[in-house]
């Protein structure tokens, strides 16, 4: 695979180049100021503290993708999401749900599997999405974690509830990115750097919220 390869992905591109996706480039700065505010608020539980730093993380890593658009910048893009998943799978089984070490670790690893099957199916029924269907795992996600916390976090359950709500809508955004070009010339998938980089906060100062007091460092 060429890593350096021009990817021309979404409709605000119309030229090659740094500056061809101004916007999707600089609405990732969301990420990067919730995450530096995270870090300070929630530095007391290692856990948020790891994903404010992730938060951060795909903020840059998405904003190299959307200025270099590459192969490269979209595997470092992609790999800061999977991290990001894996690593919030592991503390709620951990922290919430009391499964070990071992088991937590497991489960959170088959977050790749998962996707990549939930993603083949979607793009049987639905198609690809616009390259939104790997996302529609981590639907299915919130609502399995939402019912197995009902009874032990129903303030956490409730969240990801809402969460799910909030997620669809922002996939729908990014799903529709090119089918908007003529109407909206720099496209919706910005739409999608600016809820997420809320949502992503928001999963992480809930978790800061109701998770347990031994977690500080």
């Amino acid at each position: 695979m060429d890593w350096f390869h021009p990817l021309n992905n979404y409709c605000e591109r119309q030229i090659a180049g740094l500056a061809g996706e101004p916007v999707n480039a600089l609405t990732n700065l969301i990420f990067i100021a919730l995450g530096l505010i995270l870090t300070l608020k929630t530095k007391t539980n290692r856990f948020c503290f790891y994903f404010s730093i992730q938060i951060i993380a795909i903020g840059i890593a998405s904003s190299i993708f959307h200025t270099f658009a590459n192969n490269l910048g979209a595997l470092l893009d992609i790999v800061s999401i999977i991290v990001f998943g894996m690593t919030y799978i592991f503390a709620v089984n951990l922290c919430f749900l009391n499964v070990s070490y071992f088991l937590s670790f497991l489960i959170a690893m088959l977050l790749i599997p998962f996707s990549f099957a939930i993603s083949f199916l979607t793009m049987i029924s639905l198609g690809e999405l616009n390259g939104s269907s790997w996302y529609i795992s981590f639907v299915i996600l919130f609502l399995i974690y939402a019912f197995l916390l009902r009874r032990i976090c129903s303030e956490f359950s409730s969240v990801l509830l809402y969460s799910t709500a909030f997620f669809v809508i922002s996939i729908i955004f990014r799903s529709i990115d090119h089918a908007f070009c003529n109407i909206i010339p720099v496209g919706t998938h910005f739409i999608w750097h600016i809820m997420n980089g809320i949502l992503l906060s928001l999963l992480v100062w809930s978790f800061y919220r109701f998770s347990k007091p031994n977690l500080e460092i």
